[in-house]
């Protein structure tokens, strides 16, 4: 069975059932079957006699069909339970928002009727207020540490500003939702689907804020479509083939496209944790003030300006990894370049279990001077020459969490083994409860992980990376351990670099066996 799910996509029905549900029946015999069609807009319209036929069962509606609720009082009546039912076979009310999880694993966020500026929604009403928007993301984002975004956002207004950095400059008039732009923002749909205006647009896709940008984002598709038989003929069906977004690789979200733009919403609508609505001068500057520092590590001074609070300087006399530092294990060096310098690691997994470090004080690859990070890459080339003489490759990792010096290990397999080193690093992030995602190809560290960011790296023997933006807790042997396991090296007791532990002599004399074998390879000898 295939990931790929195929969902319809309308606008405003607007009553005018039979038109709808006749071109879904011709539409999926000819290019199904499609698994859901799902509504937007004006469900009902002034005269609703047509669906009668499909309540008593002379008509099938042929693929089942979600719709969003109410967008006027009038309209109220049709919905025999505000909060979600059925209306007739195959056709289901959503309810007034939430998640809809579908049993492929596609994640479809909702919210019913339009925006109301008053701070209280009453029962059964058609308008929905910034507790509800709030909610939603909070459903969406629950028990989700490395949240992507969810498939698809349904909502009858429009994001308010979505036409924003449209280069094709569209000049049509539509009412938007400032709620509803703040929920697209946080929940990042990779296609939201809106109604009401009887506009079809299509917005270029834009790329999503990664909140501190620490962060890929996936990107986002707005699509506008017009009502049931508009005499225009103006696109009110759209198709969607989708692999949900927990089941795609992150390399393909984060593909772009030539007409791809920035996200049309401010980056200070990621500010908040609530979308408060006080009034309106306060909508204003919550919503769009474009001129609101994302960075509130400044502090003002008593004449106006600001100035950065001064960072302590760092001692390198007590560093254990910085060469100059008293504190170096300089035993264990077994090569030293310009910038970089490589070493055995303490308790190594196996007896050429390398540590490749910059020789001064730098935090982490992601930061890396490009003179240093250029030496870095020629060591890594000579520690995988090396291990290919004895039929072995290197899998790299960087821990930048609870270290205060960049420490790439390496770390040699049999080449036997490689084809099961991705699948075993993202069974064991599963079983730690956090997600390992692949990243692009030739995607650089500095892109997605800025300093001070805390995160964990492998670099495969086939060139493909994995990464996790660590936000709490994190395992600290995780690269280890997954390379201990029974599919790799076998030696789970050998997990805990303390376990591992040869007294001074020993590793001496170990260093000095490996300093010859390396020499040959040595790219600063």
């Amino acid at each position: 069975m295939s990931d790929k799910q195929k969902v319809l996509v309308c606008g405003d029905v607007r009553g005018n059932f039979k038109a709808l549900f006749t071109k879904i029946e011709v539409i999926n015999k000819k290019s199904g079957p499609f698994d859901f069609l799902l509504c937007v807009g004006n469900f009902f319209g002034p005269t609703n006699i047509e669906l009668e036929p499909y309540k008593n069962g002379m008509r099938h509606i042929s693929v089942p069909t979600y719709v969003i609720g109410p967008n006027t009082e009038a309209d109220v009546e049709h919905y025999p339970d505000i909060d979600g039912c059925e209306i007739c076979p195959n056709l289901t009310y959503l309810g007034r928002r939430g998640l809809y999880n579908s049993s492929s694993g596609l994640k479809i966020a909702y919210i019913s009727g339009v925006e109301n500026s008053n701070s209280a929604r009453s029962s059964g009403t058609y308008n929905f207020n910034q507790t509800d928007v709030t909610a939603i993301r909070d459903i969406c984002l629950k028990g989700q540490p490395s949240f992507r975004g969810v498939d698809i956002l349904l909502s009858s207004p429009w994001p308010q500003d979505v036409t924003n950095l449209d280069p094709n400059n569209p000049q049509f008039k539509y009412h938007g939702s400032k709620l509803v732009a703040w929920l697209a923002a946080h929940i990042k749909p990779r296609y939201h689907i809106s109604g009401l205006e009887d506009i079809h647009y299509e917005r270029p896709p834009y790329r999503n804020h990664a909140p501190n940008g620490d962060s890929i984002e996936i990107a986002s598709r707005f699509i506008g479509l017009a009502s049931v038989g508009n005499t225009q003929k103006k696109k009110w069906l759209y198709a969607l083939n989708l692999t949900p977004v927990d089941r795609t690789r992150l390399c393909d979200l984060a593909l772009g496209t030539t007409d791809e733009t920035q996200s049309p919403y401010p980056l200070s609508l990621l500010n908040s944790k609530h979308s408060n609505q006080a009034d309106d001068s306060r909508n204003t500057q919550f919503f769009y003030d474009m001129d609101s520092k994302d960075d509130k590590k400044r502090s003002k001074n008593r004449d106006g300006g600001f100035h950065k609070k001064p960072r302590p300087e760092f001692d390198q006399a007590k560093c254990w990894f910085c060469l100059s530092s008293p504190e170096v294990s300089k035993h264990l060096v077994i090569s030293v370049g310009a910038e970089v310098y490589l070493a055995l690691a303490k308790g190594g997994l196996v007896d050429d279990h390398f540590l490749i470090l910059p020789v001064t004080h730098h935090a982490s690859l992601s930061i890396l001077p490009d003179n240093v990070a250029k030496e870095m890459k020629a060591f890594k080339k000579a520690v995988a020459k090396y291990y290919a003489s004895t039929d072995r490759v290197p899998v790299f990792f960087e821990r930048n969490y609870k270290t205060s010096h960049c420490q790439l290990q390496a770390v040699p397999v049999h080449k036997n083994q490689e084809p099961a080193l991705k699948e075993t690093f993202e069974e064991f992030s599963q079983s730690s409860n956090f997600q390992l995602d692949e990243l692009p190809p030739r995607t650089q560290l500095e892109q997605i992980a800025p300093a001070g960011t805390p995160y964990f790296y492998v670099e495969l023997p086939s060139g493909e990376m994995l990464y996790h933006r660590i936000r709490k807790s994190f395992p600290i042997q995780f690269g280890r351990e997954a390379l201990a396991s029974d599919r790799i090296l076998d030696m789970s007791d050998r997990a805990d670099w303390k376990d591992c532990q040869l007294d001074k002599e020993e590793e001496t004399q170990l260093a000095k066996k490996i300093r010859q074998q390396f020499q040959e390879y040595d790219p600063a000898a």
